[in-house]
C-alpha cells in the first residue's frame, strides 16, 4: 500500500523500517504533498510547524524547491507557494492515459444526459486522483479539475475501488482510515458499508451526499489498467437534479455500459 506521510514522525517511523528509504527527499516532496489540501501561500514557520521539520531544514529544502522551479516565492510576503513544474510533472502521466481520449465523448454525452459530471481517477493511498472530467455545460456542478483530490471514504469513485480490492486489502484500508481520517469515517461508515453491501448486486458503488455540496455520485472501478492501477469511472449529480433511487435505477447502469464500451475498445471482453 501506498505510505502517505504527513509529517517528520511518519518519515522517521519508515525509516526505521527501511534503511534505504531517503529521508531528505521525503522531507521535500513532503513540503510539496503539504499544498495538496492546503493550496495557500505558506511561510517557512508555518510550513516547519505544519511538518514538524527544524525551519533551516524548511528553509534550505525551499530554497532547492524555488531553484527547480517546483515552489516559487512571493517576496513582498516572505511566502512560498506551489511552482510550474510541479504543474508540468504530471503532464507525462496524464498524457500516457489513452481511454481519457477514447471515453471522452461517451463521458460528456452521459454528463450532458444527467446535468451532472463523468469522471476518471486512479486510486493512491487513501484518495482518488482524477485524470480527466466531462462536465455539462451549463450545470451548477462543481467539476472536480484535473488532478483534484477526493478520499476514499467520502466519494463513490473511492468507494467503487475499496469494493475492488481483495478482503485483506480492503480491511487495511479501512483500518487506516479509521486510524489517519476518524472524523470522515464517523460521518461516513454507514454509507461505506451499504454502498459495499450493495456493489456487487448493482456493479456500482454509491455517494449520496457523503462528499458535501449536495453531490451524489455513482462508481465504477474498471478492468482497464493503468501502469499498477485500475482506471476508476465516476458519474456526479447535483442532488437537486436526481433523486437517489433515479441514481440507482437509471445513472448506475448508464456508467456500466459506458465502463463496458471502454473496457471492449481494449480488448477486454
Amino acid at each position: 500500500m501506498i505510505r502517505q506521510l504527513q509529517n517528520l514522525h511518519d518519515i522517521a517511523a519508515v525509516r526505521s523500517d527501511d534503511p534505504n528509504f531517503a529521508g531528505a527527499l521525503a522531507k521535500g516532496l513532503l513540503i510539496l504533498q503539504s499544498f495538496l489540501r492546503d493550496p495557500r501561500p505558506r511561510a517557512n514557520s508555518e510550513l516547519a510547524a505544519t511538518l514538524g521539520l527544524p525551519r533551516p531544514t524548511v528553509s534550505r529544502l525551499c530554497r532547492t524547491l524555488v531553484e527547480l522551479g517546483y515552489l516559487d516565492r512571493d517576496e513582498r510576503i516572505d511566502r512560498y507557494f506551489i511552482g510550474p513544474m510541479a504543474v508540468a510533472l504530471s503532464y507525462p502521466y496524464i498524457v500516457s492515459v489513452p481511454m481519457r481520449a477514447q471515453a471522452r465523448l461517451s463521458m460528456q454525452a452521459l454528463a450532458n444526459q444527467v446535468h451532472g459530471a463523468a469522471s476518471i481517477g486512479v486510486a493512491i493511498g487513501l484518495d482518488v486522483v482524477y485524470i480527466e472530467t466531462c462536465a455539462y455545460q451549463r450545470g451548477t456542478l462543481a467539476r472536480p479539475d484535473l488532478g483534484a483530490l477526493r478520499s476514499v471514504a467520502e466519494t463513490a469513485i473511492g468507494r467503487a475501488w475499496l469494493g475492488s480490492l481483495d478482503d485483506a486489502g480492503r480491511q487495511a484500508t479501512l483500518q487506516k482510515l479509521e486510524r489517519e481520517r476518524p472524523q470522515q469515517m464517523a460521518r461516513c461508515a454507514a454509507a461505506i458499508r451499504e454502498s459495499l453491501a450493495t456493489q456487487a448486486q448493482r456493479g456500482f458503488a454509491t455517494n449520496f451526499g457523503d462528499a458535501g455540496m449536495g453531490v451524489q455520485g455513482v462508481a465504477v472501478a474498471s478492468r482497464i489498467r493503468q501502469g499498477t492501477r485500475s482506471l476508476l469511472f465516476n458519474c456526479a449529480v447535483p442532488g437537486t437534479q436526481l433523486r437517489p433511487q433515479q441514481l440507482v435505477s437509471e445513472t448506475g447502469p448508464a456508467l456500466i455500459e459506458l465502463v463496458r464500451a471502454c473496457e471492449r475498445s481494449v480488448g477486454i471482453n
